[in-house]
């Protein structure tokens, strides 16, 4: 069953090789095809994070992904355009789960100098599409709120579904996203 995900969108051309050295630190990491890890982290408490309650443990995959639907619409605000995008994915999406991908994020787009791309809106759970255009006012009012009520710096970013649809999604800076995982509503988008 697939997770949630971020996506850390860099300021230069790098893999998720260039991550392998601090992961081993604490993970066990499979090189999968290309540039891409599979993991499972062994010492959470290196994230701050204690031991889960379960004994199992989530794979994470950490890899390439495109900017394209972005690149369609722009990147309006950034000041500069992303250099290369890569997709971190929780393959579980239990609480600890979430809390986890979070944590790894963060830490990741701080090795990085990485943006957060959290794939959705915060503080809404399902896709816009087949919404009414009042139920699309109400959720992204909700969700403009949320995410102002937070410190650091959130993008709104459009981009371009699959169907040609506009949606939306989150883009945040290292500041905000520490707030929002100490937030009563934390969630990473699935």
């Amino acid at each position: 069953m697939g997770g949630p995900a971020a996506g850390l969108w860099l300021p230069r051309e790098q893999s998720a090789l260039d991550a392998l050295p601090w992961l081993e630190s604490f993970c066990e990491v499979r090189i999968e095809s290309g540039d891409s890890l599979e993991f499972h982290v062994r010492d959470p408490a290196v994230l701050g994070l204690p031991r889960p309650r379960r004994d199992r443990s989530c794979a994470f995959s950490l890899g390439p992904e495109s900017l394209e639907d972005y690149r369609e619409l722009g990147f309006p605000g950034l000041g500069r355009w992303p250099a290369a995008e890569l997709c971190l994915l929780a393959h579980c999406s239990g609480k600890d789960d979430h809390l986890l991908l979070g944590r790894l994020a963060l830490s990741l787009a701080e090795r990085f100098g990485a943006l957060i791309d959290f794939g959705g809106l915060l503080g809404y759970r399902y896709s816009l599409y087949g919404v009414t255009d009042e139920e699309r006012a109400v959720c992204l009012a909700r969700s403009r709120g949320l995410v102002a009520s937070l410190p650091g710096r959130v993008w709104e970013m459009p981009y371009a579904t699959g169907d040609g649809v506009c949606g939306y999604s989150h883009v945040a800076d290292r500041e905000f996203l520490a707030a929002w995982l100490d937030h009563r509503e934390f969630r990473m988008i699935k």
